[in-house]
């Protein structure tokens, strides 16, 4: 164990020096701006338009401050994550790694670490415009708590998604990132809206359920009363964590066993 983590510690800090590029810091940014962007555009040309259409806006400014931050969270995990295996085939340096005791999980490891750390960078950053966006305009009630809350939130969602996409990456490869993109949309979004207990064995649904506990109901077009009769009474916040900490460890565990065992062909032996 504390081999593989100090070879994962190692490939954390050669990964993040080559990372240190134009085209790749450009893209971060690119990402991390975005959701503060957008909320501008749409919460300012309601404030020029319509007084109604702004209390409307105002209203839904927080859901959609998550919604956007989300959004780049996702996609972050899913370029930096799911081509964990890939990247070292393209590159040709699997062989080196496959030969080497206790490299596969360490590359497997550091990979993920470096996922997590750039997707909590860029998701924070982008949490912290909208949040200075959203007050400005409107005046949050506390945003020093609704930040902190939220960072929590996006960074414990790095963690499990990031180790999920990392598991697929070992299982797919060349089609990892449609399938992650594919896992998103068909169980973590449309399945987690399900009103049954199959919505709890998706991590969004403990994820939302912290974030309802932690920063209060913001969710659109359904009362909090409407929400709790559709999925029932909400469970402690130390379950929804037990959860999202399980799934976590379980992913990783599934993405080592399959990347120690499997057997993947180079492009030389094609």
């Amino acid at each position: 164990m504390i081999h593989w983590l100090r070879g994962a510690q190692a490939t954390f800090a050669f990964e993040l020096r080559r990372s240190l590029t134009w085209n790749r810091f450009l893209v971060s940014v690119g990402l991390a701006m975005f959701p503060p962007v957008m909320l501008n555009v749409v919460v300012r040309t309601a404030f020029v338009s319509h007084s109604r259409v702004a209390a409307d806006v105002t209203k839904y400014s927080v859901f959609a401050m998550i919604f956007l931050v989300a959004l780049v969270c996702v996609l972050s995990l899913l370029l930096w994550a799911t081509p964990n295996v890939q990247s070292e085939l393209e590159g040709k340096t699997w062989n080196f790694i496959a030969v080497r005791p206790g490299a596969r999980v360490a590359s497997y490891l550091g990979k993920y670490f470096l996922a997590v750390f750039i997707s909590i960078t860029v998701s924070c950053s982008a949490l912290a415009g909208c949040i200075l966006v959203s007050n400005s305009y409107q005046g949050l009630e506390n945003p020093l708590k609704t930040l902190s809350s939220l960072a929590l939130i996006y960074a414990m969602a790095c963690a499990v998604y990031g180790a999920i996409f990392s598991a697929i990456g070992t299982i797919f490869i060349k089609r990892a990132m449609v399938v992650a993109a594919g896992f998103t949309i068909g169980v973590e979004t449309l399945l987690s809206l399900i009103p049954a207990v199959v919505s709890k064995i998706t991590m969004s649904y403990h994820l939302r359920s912290v974030g309802l506990e932690w920063i209060g109901y913001f969710l659109p077009y359904t009362t909090k009363g409407e929400y709790t009769q559709m999925f029932g009474q909400p469970w402690p916040v130390w379950i929804h964590i037990l959860c999202i900490a399980i799934m976590t460890i379980f992913a990783l565990a599934v993405g080592m066993i399959v990347i120690t065992h499997r057997q993947y062909v180079t492009a030389d032996q094609t």
